[in-house]
């Protein structure tokens, strides 16, 4: 009798080893508020997600040469701008840990 009692508590097993995953913690984007800005224009080559593909004239004040990068956009910029391939734009951005992400986009002439 007493071995089918411990073979009963046995089959039990641990039930802290089957416990619930964790939900997986939520990283914040660090701010970029305090970094600086530089004003461009260029002409949007594409825009895939968010990420809009520029061909820009470049910013010496960043260290970025003239020609095709890759920037970050939230919807707050899209919303107020042209985001017509080929559409013609002026834009500021900010260089970030993360890489480059514009944070103003207008039409010009």
């Amino acid at each position: 009798m007493v071995l089918a009692g411990v073979l009963a508590l046995a089959a039990c097993g641990d039930r802290s080893e089957t416990s619930p995953a964790k939900p997986a913690a939520v990283e914040a984007a660090p701010s970029t508020e305090g970094l600086p800005a530089y004003d461009a224009q260029g002409v949007i080559a594409s825009l895939e997600g968010q990420i809009l593909t520029l061909d820009h004239d470049g910013a010496s004040a960043a260290g970025l040469k003239p020609g095709r990068d890759p920037f970050k956009v939230y919807a707050d910029v899209l919303a107020e701008a042209p985001i017509t391939p080929g559409a013609r734009v002026k834009f500021q951005f900010k260089k970030t840990p993360g890489g480059l992400e514009v944070s103003r986009l207008e039409a010009r002439p």
